[in-house]
């Protein structure tokens, strides 16, 4: 089998949520001496970017795309040592986390999937974040975006808080906000930069945050 059979098939396989498949086919890919770069860029972008457009076009609905996003995550977690080795940097570092009393982790989990796959740094600090830890792990980490998601309505209440200490402590970072219960109008109120209800619009947004090409 040669490197564009390897490629093509871990690239179906990630579109199909098939998590067993992409380990086995990712393996195979290092095995074989692929470039890890091109298994990125091929395979696991070209899929996650099928995925979205699956979900877009109304073929794909949220349980196809959690299993996307686990075959990914799982492709991602074998193959960043190999390109941190190769000094093959993240194209920037986003820091997520759920704000406090909300332990909803659904759509922080898609996002952080689909991000990885985009090649992006993802730090994850949990469900039930309280302000305090999200201005200490920014100062910590000092992010390129901070997200932040929620599906319950009390959530906007603590998103606010946290955008205000976030701001208070200096921290210059863009924030985004994702979830149901949010709105342009809300995303306003709150002081974030941005918002958005579905996850792959999530990445277009961040990556026009951040100037990426390819944003579409």
């Amino acid at each position: 089998m040669n490197e564009n059979e390897i490629i093509s098939i871990l690239k179906e396989n990630i579109i199909e949520g098939f998590i067993e498949e992409s380990i086995e086919y990712i393996k195979l890919a290092i095995d074989k001496g692929i470039e890890a770069k091109t298994i990125l860029n091929e395979a696991i972008i070209k899929g996650a970017g099928e995925v979205g457009k699956k979900y877009e076009n109304k073929e794909y609905f949220l349980a196809d795309m959690i299993l996307a996003g686990d075959a990914i995550n799982e492709c991602m977690n074998l193959i960043k040592p190999i390109l941190k080795a190769n000094n093959d940097e993240p194209i920037g570092t986003i820091m997520i986390g759920t704000p406090e009393g909300d332990i909803h982790d659904i759509g922080k989990t898609l996002i952080i999937s689909l991000l990885q796959g985009q090649g992006f740094n993802v730090i994850d600090l949990g469900v039930d974040i309280p302000p305090s830890k999200f201005v200490e792990e920014a100062k910590k980490v000092n992010p390129d975006i901070i997200g932040m998601s929620g599906l319950i309505t009390v959530t906007i209440s603590k998103m606010r808080e946290t955008v205000v200490e976030l701001k208070n402590a200096g921290i210059t970072s863009k924030i985004i906000l994702g979830g149901g219960v949010l709105s342009e109008e809300t995303c306003k109120s709150i002081g974030a930069d941005a918002w958005t209800k579905d996850g792959w619009e999530g990445v277009r947004i961040i990556k026009n945050m951040l100037g990426i090409k390819g944003a579409s």
